[in-house]
Parts: structure tokens; sequence; C-alpha cells
């Protein structure tokens, strides 16, 4: 997917376009910080993550009662956009999340604002994506750890620096039946 063809989040006014193409082209460019920091060879970018959430989205979101299908794939199209003017940032501790959060709310802001109406509405689906409470966006949180298994288990299956099992943190936030079950398949 690139930024010419994705489906974009929310109509977006053709004169701010450019803007958004721009944010989500850029997020090609930018590798998986956890990736580097495992020394793995040409690690997916945040672009690449987002597409392969959008898939897995697209093929389990169906599955899911209750969900919004348009908006939780549009919740994981935009859930990373910060990353483009700030990086991939890691935090562990409840300090280092909390910082992650604001810089990345403020980096979300200065995107949304060149977003014109849209902006706002793209702004306030990043902001339901980080509260994590509504079905879309607790089911778009498990995704993400999902999908980091998933690529995990491929690096590690490709003879990559990388081990499936350093990722048990992220099990344990997998807790939608489906999506346990997917994970379970996984670590066959």
């Amino acid at each position: 997917m690139t930024a010419e063809t994705m489906d974009w989040p929310l109509p977006i006014a053709e004169k701010q376009f450019d803007n958004a193409a721009a944010v989500v082209a850029g997020l090609y460019t930018i590798p998986r910080t956890g990736w580097v920091q495992r020394g793995v060879d040409n690690p997916e970018s945040v672009g690449q993550h987002t597409d392969a959430l959008v898939t897995l989205a697209r093929e389990l979101g169906p599955q899911i009662a209750g969900l919004d299908q348009k908006k939780l794939e549009r919740m994981l199209q935009i859930h990373d956009w910060p990353e483009a003017l700030v990086g991939d940032q890691v935090a562990f501790s409840s300090t280092e999340k909390q910082q992650k959060f604001l810089v990345e709310r403020a980096a979300m802001q200065k995107i949304c604002a060149a977003l014109g109406d849209e902006g706002a509405e793209i702004m306030n689906l990043w902001l339901e994506y980080t509260d994590g409470q509504t079905g879309e966006a607790s089911i778009a949180k498990q995704l993400d750890k999902l999908q980091a298994l998933m690529q995990a288990t491929t690096y590690e299956r490709a003879g990559q620096t990388v081990r499936a099992r350093d990722f048990v943190h992220y099990r344990a936030m997998i807790t939608h039946p489906l999506l346990r079950q997917m994970l379970a398949e996984l670590e066959k």
C-alpha cells in the first residue's frame, strides 16, 4: 500500500491530501526500532507494520462481534502517524510511556492541524486508540501485539537475531479468544 493507493481513514479534502500523503509515505522510511535494536537485517518499516495490521483487521475483524470494521481499520491506519515526525520510540517504564504519549500527541496535533476539518476527527480517533477503552481500540491494540509476535516468529524462523519468546509480555496483552487462538496456532 502506498500513500496514493491506501483507503484513507477519512475523506480528506484535496488541498490537505498532500499533507496526509506525506505523513503516510514517511512511515515507509522509518524502520521499526525494536527490530533495529535486535539487529534484524532489513527490518520492517512502520508503514509495512501498518499494512500488516490492516490486513489482519480485514481478515479477523469480521469474525469479532460488535466491531465497527471500518473504524477498526481507520484506527490502525492512523495509529502510528506521529512516528512520521518523532520516529518509532520504544518505551518500557510508565514514565517513558507517559513521555512517549506526550511527544506523540504533540506530533499528532501538528499533523492533524494540517488536515483541515478532517484533522479533528483523525485526532479523536487516535486519542480513542491510545485510550484503548472502546471495543475497536482494544482489538486494535491486541492486533498490534499479535502482529509483532507474528513478525518476531517470521524473523526467528528466517534465522534473524530475534526470539519470539522474548515477547512473552505481549502474549498477556492478547485477550480476545479469536486472537488467542491465532497466537496458539502461531506458537505451534
